[in-house]
């Protein structure tokens, strides 16, 4: 086997707003300079660094309604 070094390719994280592929809304994944690129035009994912500073994401973390308490003693 040969010492070769190989140049690592440069990978851009993205946090999916909707569905793609094998993806979900929320979904963080790294792709390809180009592929990347191709994912923020038709507006299907954005750079995890621009998604943290505007609050985008999963929306792990919000507050969830009382939905589900029918029949609960609520006091």
């Amino acid at each position: 086997m040969a010492n070769a070094k190989q140049k690592k390719a440069d990978t851009v994280s993205m946090t999916f707003r909707k569905p793609w592929r094998r993806y979900s809304q929320g979904d963080r994944a790294g792709f390809p300079e180009e592929q990347a690129k191709q994912l923020e035009a038709r507006k299907i994912a954005i750079p995890t660094s621009e998604a943290t500073k505007a609050g985008a994401g999963s929306g792990r973390g919000k507050k969830q309604d009382d939905k589900g308490t029918e029949g609960a003693d609520k006091v």
